[in-house]
Formats: C-alpha cells, structure tokens, sequence
C-alpha cells in the first residue's frame, strides 16, 4: 500500500508532497491538468522505464520518492535482495538525470530498476489508459488466468512443468547438434583427424610459452648480459674500492674500535655477514657468466617452436597457451562424432521418457487451469452485471496445444454482447467501452485471489457514461474494500463513489506551467468538484445540485463510504501544492 508520494521537478511538478488513504482515491482535474502524474510517478517507483521528458522543464533532475507500508511478500523480499526491512515501512527514491542516468535508494540503500522491478512485482498493479488492449491479444489471455489462479507463482504443477519443459530444449538442442547426414559426420571427422594428428606432431605443452619466451630473451641478449654481468662482479670484489674491499676496511676498524667499547661487537658481525653475502654474489655472477654461452643454433629452435606456435593459434582461434585446451576439445568432438549413432540413440530414448514426463505434468497443470477458468469465468459473469452489461455474456475456453514455455494450453476469452447470441471470440465482437469494462470485471475478480495492496487506474470509464459509469464507480469501491485503489476518472459518476479524493489544477504563467492538488474531504468540496465536471468551469445550480444527488446516490448504494476517508487506521491525507510545497531532504 502506498502511504505517501514526494515529487520533485517532475513533469510540471515543482514540488510536493501527498499523503494516501486506503479504499478507493479518485484523481480528477481538466484535460491536461496532469492526473495522470501521480500513477506515472507511481509506475517508476515500481520499476518501470524512466524517460527524460519526466525531468521538469529547466532541470536538470527529477526526484519521486515514496513511503510503502511494508507486508509479509515485501519484507521476503527485500531480505533476498539484501536491503534493510527494520519497521514497518520501506522508503523508495528515484531519480532521472538529463544525460539518461539515474539512482535508486532502497531504506537508504543503492539498488537497481531491476530489483526495484522484483520487489513489487504483483504488489502494485499500475494500469494505464489502454490497458484493456491486451484483450484484444489472445496469447495474453493464458496470462491473465494464470494470474488469477496463482498458477505461475506456485511450486507446484507450473514449476515442475517448466524443469521439464527446459530439460526437453536442452536435449532437443543435443539431438540437433547430433544431427547431418554421412557424408557430412565423414566430413567433420576428418577434418578434425588432422587438426588432432597436426597439433599432436607439435605436441604443446602446459606453461610452454612462457618458458620459451624466457629462453628467446636470455638467448639474444647474451652479450649485454655478459657486460652487465661483469660490471657488477668488478663493483663487488674485483677492483680497488669494491664492495668486498670496502667492508674489509670498515671491518678492521671496528676491530680496533671494539677493544675500546665492547658493544660494536654486534655492528662487526654485521658487516662480516655483508661481506660474505657480496663474496658470494659475485661467485656466483662468475660462476653464471662462465656458463653463458651465445648459441645462434638454439636460439633459431627456439623462434621456430615460437613462430609454430603463433601459426597453430592463430588457426584455431585461440591463445597460444591454450593450443593443449584445443587438443582435448578436439579429441572429444571426435570421439562424440565417431560415436554419434550412438549417443542419438540415447538422446532420443531419453526425448521419449521426456515427452510422457511432460504430457503427465502438462496435464496437471492443465486441470489447475481448467479450475481457474470455470472460476474467472463465473466472477467475471457477476461483476458484467453491475457494469451495465446484463445481456452480455463471458465465458473461457481452454484448448490443447503443442508444448510451449507455458504449457500445452492456450485460453482463449469469449463473449457474447447480447442475451441469445452465440459466444463469439472477444477479440471479434468487444468495443473498446466493452473491453474497458470487461478488463475492470477481471481485475476486480483479480482482487479476490492475488497479492496486489495496491492498483492504479487510468481512466478505466473511458467512453462511458451514465449507467454504465455508475457501475464502473461501484465495483471500483468494492476492489477498494479489499485492497487500496488510484484511479484517474473524468465521471462525476465514478468520482462520488471515492473514499479519498485528489483534484489536480493547472496553472499557466508567463513563463511556466504548474500543477497544484488538493485533498477535497469535505461534502461541499467534492460536491463543488463533481458539479465543475458535469458542468465545466461555470458551476450552476442545477449542476451543484445533481453533484449532491450523486454522492448521497453513492452513499445509499455503498455505505458509509465517505466516513472511511476519516477512519483509515488513522491516516488521513493532508492537502499538498505541487508547485509550491518544497520536498524534505
């Protein structure tokens, strides 16, 4: 449940905060006001894709930040993700930068779009103003049941379905790459007989590389160590003034000192250690010096072996180090082609075993789908009823198919407009009022089995109007009694039925444009707001009227509904200007 929502520099937003109520909380305001801000600022806390054209105009950053009560399902999964979940509440901030970058926080915590993603996926459903289209796609209806069964989120039958669904790709994938004809296995194999009798005849070695390189650089550079070489052994011991000598001098004078003060006993020894060392450092420069030997014909091996080495790469597509990994690898795709009849005979007993597998485990998820069509189909029936379609009929029809990701089913929704006709497809015969509606029936019947708090609608009445609207307006409450709903209406209709209600406005200036919102919780306000929509900007008499008609109307038929605006476990949503309350650190 969404319990509170900061806007900063977003779209027209300068700044704002808005507290929620639970139920149903209705967002009205002109064309254009920006109603639909709230839900896209709603969206992109839940993870959805972030634009730049969100960032006001003349900033260089946009910021939503919002408080979300905190239930068994989140807190899960914000332990997973590793975020902090202390209290009873979590915190989520996003921004959107110019140059296409942005930030997540988490209780505090950086995070991405993409665990923000998971952690609310199910919990808030945010629709848009055509969400109903997906009617319209029979390959989306199979999706909708299983959302309503709670199919796919289970560990029972679709889990053990998709193991065994992905076992029958990798092994299909095997046969195929067992696959060709004779000729074509002839082929292969020779050609990977030469390539193995070739690099065996060079026969590389682990670590070779780097020893011949090593070799190579010694074998050229024979003289300039030697040089080198005899440079040092004279600084050591060999001239007037070495190393060796220097020390022999220091040694004799402590020797003489030590008879003085007995404790430059320690510092001799020292010095007598150095000497030694540097004694034996240069015997063994000698020793190295006199077994340094320029061997052109070595160093011609040498750079041959290297240059094999370099061709033999560069032929089979890899590093030199690795021409011992080509050797096995090819090896073993000989040994699997010479032994191919035999591994397909394999492959494909083990095919067979799988199918019957899967057909047994498509079967029982068959039977789970078969359950929640029967069920959907009824509850979507009952909520037609109250949407002003008593002579429609909905009915789903699961059908067998080939085994696909998601089953060995398809569903497909059928209505029928009017009473005495056929079931027809619905993707033939609904309008777009009918889908709207049709939709809103099978999110409300939604309701009843998933773990959503919290959905958001966006102009769900769209092209409806008088009985029609009164009823989208009553199942809208009814889904608001069992989890918090958001919807953006343009029916005075709709609107009274609301538990909260949000009014956006907007104003033009010289310069920019603002919107502002305002929290209506009195009757008079909501009756002025209701008499604007059915009238527009003159409010008469006669509309004010009717706007009372229409919230006493909405009171009989739900009631109590306005005084759960003020018995919401305490929350009650404060009054907020978009354009000008500034947004707390």
């Amino acid at each position: 449940m969404l319990l509170r929502l900061r806007l900063q520099d977003f779209v027209v937003v300068e700044g704002a905060e808005i507290a929620f109520c639970e139920g149903l909380t209705v967002i009205t305001g002109e064309t254009g006001a920006g109603k639909s801000i709230i839900l896209n600022a709603l969206g992109l806390l839940t993870g959805a894709r972030a634009d730049v054209d969100v960032i006001r105009t003349g900033c260089t950053e946009a910021a939503i930040e919002g408080v979300f009560e905190i239930r068994a399902a989140l807190r899960e999964r914000l332990e997973v993700a590793g975020l902090p979940c202390d209290g009873e509440e979590v915190v989520v901030r996003r921004t959107v930068e110019r140059n296409g970058r942005g930030r997540v926080h988490v209780n505090g915590s950086m995070t991405t779009v993409g665990v923000l993603s998971r952690l609310f996926q199910g919990s808030i459903d945010v629709g848009g103003q055509h969400d109903h289209s997906i009617l319209f796609e029979v390959g989306e209806h199979l999706a909708i049941v299983d959302r309503f069964g709670g199919i796919r989120g289970s560990a029972g039958a679709y889990q053990g379905y998709a193991a065994a669904f992905g076992e029958l790709k990798a092994l299909q994938r095997r046969l195929a790459e067992l696959g060709g004809d004779a000729a074509e296995v002839r082929t292969q194999s020779e050609s990977l007989a030469f390539q193995i009798s070739e690099l065996e005849r060079f026969d590389p070695k682990p670590g070779e590389l780097a020893v011949l390189d090593a070799e190579r650089r010694k074998l050229q550079s024979v003289e300039k160590l030697r040089g080198m070489l005899g440079s040092i052994e004279a600084h050591l011991e060999s001239k007037d003034g070495s190393a060796v000598d220097l020390l022999g001098k220091a040694i004799a004078q402590l020797v003489e000192g030590e008879r003085i003060d007995p404790s430059l006993a320690s510092v001799r020894a020292h010095l007598s250690a150095a000497q030694h060392e540097a004694s034996e450092a240069s015997l063994s420069l000698s020793r190295y010096a006199e077994a340094l030997d320029s061997d052109p014909a070595r160093l011609e091996v040498v750079e041959d072996r290297l240059s094999a080495m370099h061709r033999l790469a560069r032929r089979h597509g890899v590093a030199e180090d690795e021409l011992c990994s080509v050797l096995d690898a090819r090896r073993s795709e000989l040994e699997e082609l010479l032994h191919r009849d035999e591994r397909r005979s394999e492959t494909e007993a083990l095919l067979v075993n799988l199918r019957v597998d899967l057909g047994e485990k498509a079967k029982l998820l068959t039977q789970a789908r078969g359950k929640a069509c029967t069920t959907l189909a009824k509850e979507v029936g009952k909520h037609l009823e109250y949407l002003a379609l008593a002579g429609a009929s909905f009915d789903i029809v699961l059908e067998p198919t080939e085994a696909h990701e998601h089953g060995a089913d398809q569903v497909q929704f059928m209505m029928s407009a009017n009473a005495g006709t056929p079931l027809r497809p619905l993707v033939k015969v609904a309008s777009g009022g009918e889908a709207s509606r049709i939709m809103l029936a099978l999110k409300s019947a939604i309701g009843t089995s998933d773990m959503a708090s919290c959905s958001a609608f966006d102009e769900p009445d769209a092209g409806l109007g008088g009985a029609a609207a009164d009823a989208v307006g009553r199942l809208l409450r009814a889904l608001g009694e069992k989890r918090q709903v958001l919807c953006v209406t343009h029916l005075p209709q709709v609107a009274a039925y609301a538990s909260g209600h949000l009014t956006i406005d907007k104003r033009i200036g010289r310069r920019s444009t603002t919107s502002t919102v305002r929290i209506l919780e009195s009757e008079e306000e909501r009756a002025d707001e209701l008499a604007r929509m059915l009238s527009g900007s003159a409010v008469t008499a006669e509309a004010l009227a009717a706007a009372h008609s229409l919230l006493l109307h909405a009171t009989q038929r739900v009631p109590g509904s306005l005084a759960l605006v003020r018995g919401n476990r305490g929350r009650r949503p404060a009054s907020a200007n978009l354009a000008a309350l500034p947004l707390h650190a």
